[in-house]
């Protein structure tokens, strides 16, 4: 069997002018009567599925270092089971027979409409829902990434067709044009991810204008396909229909979807039945498509698209991914590798020559058009690159569109070899080339101001607060609106609503429009949803007090990644202060809920180990609002608990701030130990809640007492004489004496702050430490929540780890190790992360700034 045998076996016809079919399924006798199973189809099938997976697998493995995608390593695998490699061998050629391509086909096809199915369920509706607020950079890049490389696709088309004697079908144009145009949205996704550039600018940019081409791409491929195999009036009436199919699958069958799962699932319980429901409805709908004149692969990405449940589609891609993907789709990679021969390509010079110019022209469209726009849009160049070769990702689309033009006889052998090398190129380069190109290590900017205490005094102020639920605005308001906002010292806040992304759809981030523009989201976004009504209640706060300018954001991204999305925004952003909100949402009397938020809490402890500035743990419980649940005009009492350390410094430096606010009576109480308090030697430090101490120098400990008399003595002096601000000292032995002194305080206090006290251990907490329900709050944190005496908020703040008051830890250390030999060190910090209820441990390397998480 040659090769043009294999690639014109759909004209296969016997002497009757009909078509052959294989009768026998399976081997009736077996090797015991000299049977060859093989000359069977299932036994064949088994055998060529074997053969790919282990082919794909193998080059998988080879090229993982290079962060590959799988897509790339699948369809090289392809390539090589074809004509370019073992197909060379009489041997593995005939392991797939003429007779044996239909069978391979249609499993190939098959698997390609599950496939695609679940790419349409890695787009999450909320997120299109919102590309009316995608920037307008995002949208013109995205254009013009589709447009002008389907010009330059058509003008390639005929280039490569102008060599003497060859035969061509001008309707291929639209095939290389679509090939060229496209853009893999989830590709991009993992790709981005894949190199640590998903929560950076670029990837955001990336992400947004991905998307919007691989929407544009989709409706193209609908119309070019139409057009391709109908006369005009045929394929305008299968693009309309189709059209017509897709809205009614969007505004009736979704909807009625969604009612059917909620009444016949309980508590996200879902039965097997879904799993065979699926199965018959991606068939249903991809026999529908099909008759409308587009294509079996609509019909499937249209049922995955218009999935209603995310938890149940997230269900679905567990249930469904491995088995697709990894077992049945390196089929239809096999079928469309066997139709390229490289080797064809140096039959001829010309070929040779004109392949590699089509090749280069081809990987260089998205590029130019999206420098183009960069270049208008005051995108810098570099970025500008960057973003066109990541927009150069080729996905499962591009591969198709290529193997349909190539069967059905639009692009001939030469054509099609070379566009799936281009795509193979341009695909493959894009991790490595975009991770040397464009590193965010080396956009981290250095700014100084990244806690409160180095701040300058009366200067601006930048927050970044982060609301988990409508329930946090009241609170967080008050926090805002208590922390001293004047003309000399404006308040500048970057208010980020964090939503949960479940399924495998990618992060994004949704700036809105305020100071008076609130309007254009309440038409565009979805009535009465959380972010609608948090970006209200900030838009009206802004309009009652002009030292304050308010940054509404929304950020959707899996709880798993959800901590890098907040860090990333206030490294960008040049916060002093990161304000999350404590896991257990307050409750209409005031109160914490019981239930806990495990996979929320798991998003503080990542972001308290990773944070680029001071962080602030806010446990509302009705601050700045009265029993009556209105807002409160009466004095707020603000009370700051210190102990000592680098934290209840930064802690006193916000409270101070807090302290200018008319309207707020600040108290600070300071213990300080007495004459029976033991000092804790180095070796009897032990570890608090789930991070091991990480400071256990002497040298260190002596300089923030140091440190701590010096802010104190600062403060003291700086607010003599003020009427609202006060300052105690309670001498105290142990943990029992604090809570007498904080039992006998008989104001009621609205507000609490306190350090977390990570990496010190004060003797007066040791106690307490031990006992911590909640670690990531600290000892004294941990205590008022949990206490029946204290009813009011929480402020538990954290200093930005990287260098405390402009002493490196490293070098307090070397003096120290100088003369105990280093027997005095850091100990690496392991942080848990809680997701879905599981306890995970993920190891934290240690560098001024910044801590990355190796998972």
């Amino acid at each position: 069997m040659d090769l043009n045998e294999l690639q014109n076996f759909y004209h296969v016809r016997n002497a009757s002018n009909k078509p052959c079919f294989v009768v026998n399924i399976t081997a009736e006798h077996g090797i015991w009567q000299s049977e060859n199973p093989l000359t069977q189809s299932l036994p064949l099938l088994a055998m060529q599925l074997a053969a790919t997976i282990f082919v794909t697998r193998a080059v998988y493995y080879l090229l993982r270092p290079l962060a590959v995608p799988r897509i790339v390593t699948d369809f090289l695998g392809g390539v090589l089971m074809g004509p370019s490699a073992l197909s060379l061998f009489p041997k593995f050629r005939d392991m797939f027979p003429l007779r044996s391509i239909v069978t391979v086909e249609t499993v190939a096809y098959w698997a390609l409409c599950c496939h695609l199915f679940l790419i349409g369920l890695e787009f999450d509706m909320s997120v299109i829902e919102n590309l009316t607020r995608t920037s307008k950079k995002a949208i013109h890049i995205a254009i013009a990434g589709v447009l002008i490389p389907f010009i330059m696709g058509i003008g390639l088309f005929f280039f490569m067709n102008q060599v003497p004697g060859g035969e061509y079908n001008p309707t291929g144009c639209v095939y290389i044009g679509l090939s060229l145009a496209v853009t893999g949205y989830p590709i991009v996704a993992r790709v981005l991810n894949d190199v640590k550039l998903l929560h950076s600018d670029i990837g955001r940019m990336a992400m947004s204008a991905s998307l919007v081409t691989d929407l544009i791409s989709w409706i193209l491929v609908i119309i070019g396909i139409a057009f391709s195999n109908q006369t005009s009036g045929g394929a305008s009436v299968a693009v309309l229909s189709t059209v017509g199919f897709a809205l009614f699958c969007i505004f009736v069958v979704r909807p009625a979807l969604a009612i059917i799962i909620s009444k016949t699932s309980k508590e996200n319980d879902y039965s097997e039945n879904y799993l065979c429901f699926v199965l018959v409805a991606i068939s249903a709908f991809a026999v529908v498509t099909d008759i409308l004149g587009t294509n079996s692969v609509v019909g499937a990405f249209i049922f995955g698209f218009i999935m209603p449940n995310r938890i149940l589609a997230a269900a679905f891609l567990d249930k469904f991914e491995d088995f697709v993907t990894g077992y049945l789709l390196p089929l239809f990679f096999t079928i469309c590798g066997i139709r390229i021969d490289i080797w064809s390509l140096f039959d001829k010079k010309a070929h040779l020559a004109i392949g590699s110019v089509v090749v280069v022209l081809s990987c260089s469209a998205k590029i130019l058009s999206t420098l183009l726009v960069s270049y208008y849009e005051n995108v810098p160049t570099r970025d500008g690159f960057s973003l066109g070769i990541v927009l150069n990702t080729k996905g499962i689309l591009a591969i198709l569109i290529l193997q349909l033009g190539n069967s059905g006889e639009f692009l001939n052998k030469r054509d099609y070899t070379v566009m799936a090398i281009a795509i193979l190129l341009m695909t493959g380069v894009v991790a490595p080339v975009t991770a040397s190109i464009y590193r965010p290590a080396k956009h981290l900017s250095n700014y100084k101001r990244r806690t409160i205490q180095k701040g300058r005094q009366g200067g601006e102020l930048r927050i970044l607060a982060c609301f988990q639920n409508f329930r946090n605005v009241s609170g967080m308001i008050s926090l805002i609106d208590s922390s001293n906002a004047t003309r000399e010292s404006p308040l500048n806040v970057f208010a980020l609503h964090v939503l949960e992304l479940t399924g495998r759809a990618s992060a994004m981030l949704i700036v809105h429009s305020t100071g008076g523009k609130s309007s254009g989201y309440s038409r565009h976004g979805r009535k009465n949803s959380q972010s609608e009504k948090i970006v209200t209640a900030l838009e009206t706060y802004q309009t009652l007090n002009d030292n304050v300018n308010i940054h509404a954001l929304t950020s959707m991204s899996p709880h798993a990644s959800m901590h890098e999305d907040i860090c990333s925004l206030a490294e960008e952003k040049h916060t002093a202060l990161l304000v999350i909100p404590f896991h257990k949402l307050p409750s209409k009397d005031g109160k914490l809920e019981a239930e806990d938020n495990t996979s929320f809490r798991g998003v503080n402890l990542n972001v308290l180990a990773n944070a680029p500035c001071s962080v602030g743990i806010f446990v509302d419980r009705g601050f700045g609002v009265s029993d009556n649940g209105e807002s409160s005009l009466t004095m707020r009492q603000i009370l700051m608990l210190f102990v000592g350390g680098p934290d209840d410094r930064e802690a006193l430096a916000y409270a101070w701030r807090m302290g200018g606010t008319e309207g707020i009576s600040l108290t600070v109480v300071r213990f300080l130990p007495g004459d029976q308090v033991e000092e804790i030697q180095p070796k009897d430090l032990l570890p608090v809640g789930e991070a091991h101490k990480m400071l256990t120098s002497i040298t260190y400990v002596d300089s923030n007492r140091k440190l701590d008399d010096e802010y104190v003595n600062e403060f003291r002096l700086k607010t003599a004489g003020e009427q609202f601000v006060s300052y105690q000292e309670r001498v105290v032995n142990n943990d029992e004496e604090i809570v007498l002194a904080l039992q006998e305080m008989h104001h009621t206090y609205d507000l609490y702050v306190v350090g977390r006290g990570e990496g010190i251990v004060s003797p007066l907490t040791e106690s307490l430490a031990d006992w911590c329900e909640y670690p990531e709050l600290g000892p004294l944190g941990d205590l008022l929540i949990t206490s029946s005496f204290a009813q009011g908020s929480v402020l538990v703040v954290q200093q930005y780890v990287g260098s405390k008051d402009g002493i490196s830890i490293a070098d307090m250390l070397s003096a120290d190790n100088s003369t105990s030999h280093g027997s005095h060190h850091f100990s690496s910090w392991e942080h848990s992360s809680l997701e879905d209820g599981g306890l995970e441990m993920e190891p934290f390397a240690h560098h001024k700034g910044k801590q990355d998480v190796d998972a």
